[in-house]
């Protein structure tokens, strides 16, 4: 199976970087899925969470308050101002 190359920039630091399986973004247009092999595309970011799923699964979400993703060639790149992890919701008992 193929991978993506992630790499998650906000203005002053490295937000995470790494191979995923797929990605998702806010698009000010709606939500879009970035899967390998997906055409170039470039698309400007609004108020949401973007997704990370890497190969085993396991989703990091964090807050976006937009930005842009480019995608070339299985490389996305994400930039924002800032990101913010959204915390896991508490377990329903």
């Amino acid at each position: 199976m193929s991978a993506l190359e992630v790499t998650f920039v906000a203005a002053d630091r490295t937000v995470w970087t790494g191979q995923a399986a797929q990605v998702v973004v806010p698009a000010i247009d709606g939500s879009m899925g970035i899967l390998p092999q997906m055409q170039p595309t470039l698309a400007i970011l609004g108020t949401g969470v973007v997704r990370i799923i890497d190969q085993d699964g396991h989703v990091d979400a964090l807050d976006v308050e937009g930005g842009f993703v480019s995608v070339d060639a299985d490389v996305v790149t994400i930039g924002v101002d800032d990101a913010v992890v959204v915390e896991p919701a508490a377990p329903r008992l």
